[in-house]
């Protein structure tokens, strides 16, 4: 097999891998990671307004760590594109082009190829390509910026460098590291190349202008990225060097990592390898003390695979050449890596007779350091979490710009899909966003932020989205416990939680109907969406009971948004004794039972809806009868559960 069928190969298992893993569980190519809509809407508001913040009203402020992503997403409004396919598409595009690119080292060898093959077969790679985030784009420029480093092309090195300093705040840290490369450990193997220096100081200048922008339209020269990585915390190196390790042992391929380092340490890694191993080192440092990242599938590690897979690439190339004997077990061991790469993207299950399943669940649970700081768990199950997170954010996106008036304050700490769709007012709560009451630098994407969260709960909001996930909903007390624990600076304690309890009071928990996905809004989801109503708006639903005879009727008023209910009926006698009514309309004893489920209550302007009719029971002529409307899915004893109540005294 010769190499152009090899890298054509390569190609195509990169854009089918791709495609095979960034689906719906039904199936569909899923919608852009929720980081990126972000960028979606900093970008529409570059081009529609000139201002590139989150809230056009807000001072300036550096919202999204990428300004060339930023100016994509401008672009796509400018050529009347959307965004999300423009993303993915380029994204797409970047993988198969960083493919190309890395295929050119080593270009005369067989084994030249290995980096190009464990690119297509890196689920990190292949995830990052279809995220709709900038990592794509700058995995491609740190491979054309490495190339032209060891080639020494001066263009392409400083455009590439250039672009990579706009496109992630950890290019400013790689360029540095040429730097010093190119002062210490210059490619020499092919003979003198030209130096590089006018490059650098072209790429330097670049950057010195970028700071003196960047201070002209926020006021600082350092990005929110910098400012936190120079601040000193122990905790946030933990969780980076956790979230590091978490990719060297259950990403499949980030295990080969041993095999420069060893070659390294022993004197035999090829130079182009040992600078490769060098500049990958620092992009991982960075990420380590930065903090990790929230995104599925290691992406903000994704724009360094190249450099890895070239060290790799040199390891094995220097294996075979010294060892030919021992080249069978090379390619076995890159065999084994290819396998356990698939393995991680695949959703874990039994693989033909091999009962595999519960040891692919194992391996991608995440530590408990980072299952405390991040919400997804490691390899395809994060990447699913996600993409089913994200349909659910844009599916209440569009509900809250459909549904709720124009001046409505949303909360979230998941602002990007919900922002870009609802084009509300959305308030971050854990400040990475500056709104027009939350001026100054927000906080890093990176990392696991923590705020004083009754602090933030107190700035007026109409709504909280209350949770993003999919399935069994826990009680709210257990999702206020997990918000503590994940967010607050002070944590899951009995006063915090309290204090915590006492900031939400002015808050009603609704449930409101969401499209089942965001491309068809007329098809509405089987699941209902939480959020938090601020009670002062007065959209509450008013019930009124009414008797004629031995028949009583429930009414509803409601004059706000679409709402789902569940109906509970209970009377009680004279005794004490109490009954509910099922929704057969037969009365039982009390056990909580509801008369009906998922109503859906619209605006009846002056009328009012027939919620129920049912006889009294004979004998209980003389009652208390307790109509309640309560939040489905939700416990009807859990904090906010009660939606309406009203009663009616029966005589005889």
């Amino acid at each position: 097999m010769n190499r152009t069928t090899v890298v054509f190969l390569a190609l195509a298992i990169l854009l089918a891998h791709t495609l095979a893993i960034h689906q719906t569980p039904d199936g569909r190519f899923g919608a852009p990671y929720e980081r990126a809509h972000v960028a979606y809407r900093v970008g529409r508001n570059l081009a529609f307004e000139g201002r590139a913040t989150w809230d056009v009203q807000a001072p300036s402020a550096e919202t999204y760590p990428s300004p060339l992503w930023v100016g994509l997403g401008a672009l796509a409004v400018e050529l009347e594109i959307p965004p999300t396919t423009l993303s993915q598409v380029l994204g797409i595009l970047c993988a198969l082009c960083t493919v190309g690119v890395v295929a050119q080292f080593s270009s005369n060898r067989l084994a030249g190829l290995v980096a190009p093959v464990l690119i297509a077969t890196s689920g990190s790679a292949c995830a990052s390509a279809a995220s709709g985030t900038e990592a794509p784009l700058a995995m491609l420029l740190v491979a054309s910026a490495f190339l032209a480093f060891e080639r020494g092309w001066r263009g392409l090195f400083a455009s590439s460098s250039i672009a990579l300093l706009l496109t992630r705040p950890e290019g400013a840290f790689l360029v540095s590291c040429f730097l010093l490369l190119e002062i210490c450990d210059r490619p020499r193997e092919e003979g003198p190349r030209r130096s590089l220096a006018g490059a650098l100081a072209l790429v330097f200048g670049a950057g010195i202008a970028f700071l003196c922008l960047r201070r002209g339209f926020t006021g600082s020269f350092s990005s929110p990225f910098d400012a936190e990585l120079l601040r000193f915390d122990a905790e946030r190196w933990n969780l980076g060097f956790h979230y590091v390790w978490s990719f060297v042992i259950a990403s499949g391929s980030g295990a080969l990592f041993v095999l420069p380092v060893g070659f390294l340490l022993r004197g035999r890694l090829p130079p182009s390898g040992r600078r490769a191993l060098a500049l990958f080192t620092c992009w991982t440092l960075v990420v380590a003390l930065a903090g990790g990242d929230r995104q599925p599938f290691w992406n903000v590690l994704a724009p360094a695979l190249p450099l890895l897979f070239l060290g790799i690439q040199e390891s094995i190339t220097a294996w075979i050449d010294r060892n030919p004997r021992q080249a069978p077990l090379a390619w076995l061991l890159l065999s084994v890596t290819t396998v356990a790469s698939f393995l991680v993207s695949k959703v874990p299950g039994n693989l033909g007779p091999l009962p595999l399943e519960g040891f692919l669940r194992a391996w991608m649970e995440p530590d408990s350091v980072l299952s405390r700081a991040f919400e997804h768990p490691l390899g395809r199950l994060g990447l699913l979490s996600e993409i089913r997170e994200v349909e659910r954010l844009r599916s209440a996106g569009i509900f809250l710009r459909d549904q709720v008036s124009a001046d409505a304050t949303i909360g979230t700490f998941w602002p990007g899909a919900i922002g870009y769709l609802s084009r509300k007012q959305v308030v971050d709560l854990l400040g990475r966003t500056p709104s027009a009451d939350r001026g100054g630098q927000g906080r890093p994407w990176e990392g696991a932020a923590k705020v004083d969260l009754v602090g933030a709960l107190s700035s007026p909001t109409n709504y909280l989205v209350l949770e993003a996930g999919v399935g069994e909903r826990p009680s709210a007390s257990e999702l206020f416990h997990e918000w503590l624990r994940r967010y607050d600076t002070v944590g899951d304690v009995p006063e915090r939680f309290h204090a915590l309890l006492e900031s939400l009071q002015r808050y009603e928990l609704v449930s409101v109907p969401v499209p089942e996905r965001s491309s068809r809004p007329d098809v509405p989801s089987s699941q209902p969406f939480l959020l938090l109503r601020e009670r002062s708006l007065g959209l509450a639903p008013r019930l009124e009971l009414s008797r004629s005879g031995s028949e009583v009727e429930i009414l509803a008023h409601h004059r706000g948004h679409a709402q789902v209910v569940d109906l509970e009926l209970r009377l009680v006698d004279s005794g004490g004794r109490s009954w509910n009514m099922r929704p057969t309309g037969a009365w039982t004893p009390a056990n909580s039972v509801d008369a009906r489920i998922d109503l859906l209550l619209y605006d009846t302007g002056p009328s009012s809806i027939l919620l129920a009719r049912t006889a009294l029971p004979r004998g209980m002529e003389a009652a208390t009868l307790t109509a309640r409307l309560h939040t489905p899915g939700i416990a009807a004893d859990s904090t906010l559960a009660t939606v309406a109540t009203a009663s009616l005294e029966l005589q005889r």
